[in-house]
């Protein structure tokens, strides 16, 4: 029985207290004890971050601009092919950059609902499992349950950028939407012309690192790590900032290689 009531007493945080991310990281993080207490907030994270796939969804805005896309390359195809081939390879063209069009109205809906989701489960992981390794190695007691609480909590925060973005989606009405100066360097650099898209990709990739969610997240993780005395005051914001650079530096990369892929996709 005394060993019921201690284990009780020890699970301090759950769903109630997540309001705290936002409001008090500090007295949320002073409670957090090294037991599994944060299966049913990342249930609450994992459900909300499909659920905001799924609104996407709804809003219908990824049905119009795939249907954009394939309005413009069959014009495209009218254009180049018109007086090349026949009528009826025109109409099979067509078909297939409609069927096309389908696939990729499939895929996108698959990534807002199911891939977001699960990006945010391996973020989760990931992180907690970096720390984990960074604190031992400093010599002192890595706790697990208690870093993956803090990553659990913190991923409330990217929640939230989430959200947001959708709230610009439906203001603006497009899917191209940034809570970085990303979208600000994309219109003065495509001003320029002359500028290689993986160039392009690359300057809007590291600008994300200028997130204002971002920062934010990777400073909850420090307040929790410090407050947990996971890590010193000084060690948890180093940490941290390397962190930071380290996820902005990966999506650079990826910009970088998905660009890279588009255009040699345009060029063959």
């Amino acid at each position: 029985m005394s060993e019921l009531v201690d284990t009780t007493r020890r699970r301090t945080v759950g769903v109630r207290d997540v309001p705290w991310v936002f409001l008090a990281p500090r007295r949320l993080f002073a409670r957090v004890e090294d037991v599994a207490a944060y299966g049913w907030p990342l249930v609450l994270l994992l459900t909300a971050v499909t659920l905001v796939g799924q609104a996407t969804v709804l809003t219908g805005l990824i049905d119009r601009e795939v249907d954009r896309q394939v309005l413009d390359q069959i014009a495209q195809i009218d254009r180049q092919q018109r007086d090349v081939v026949e009528r009826s390879e025109l109409r099979r063209l067509y078909e297939h950059e409609r069927k096309q069009g389908e696939f990729r109205k499939f895929l996108a809906r698959l990534q807002v609902i199911v891939a977001e989701p699960v990006k945010a489960l391996t973020a989760v992981l990931l992180v907690a499992a970096a720390l984990y390794g960074v604190v031992a190695l400093t010599g002192r007691k890595a706790e697990w349950h208690t870093l993956l609480t803090i990553c659990v909590y913190a991923g409330f925060i990217d929640l939230a950028r989430l959200l947001f973005e959708l709230v610009l989606m439906l203001s603006f009405g497009t899917l191209e939407v940034y809570t970085s100066p990303a979208i600000g360097a994309r219109w003065l650099l495509k001003g320029a012309g002359d500028l290689q898209p993986s160039v392009l990709a690359a300057v809007s990739g590291a600008l994300s690192g200028l997130d204002p969610f971002r920062i934010w997240f990777w400073a909850v993780v420090a307040i929790g790590l410090l407050t947990t005395a996971q890590l010193s005051r000084r060690r948890a914001w180093i940490v941290c900032g390397l962190c930071w650079l380290a996820a902005t530096g990966s999506r650079a990369a990826l910009a970088v290689a998905a660009a890279t892929q588009a255009a040699r996709a345009a060029a063959g």
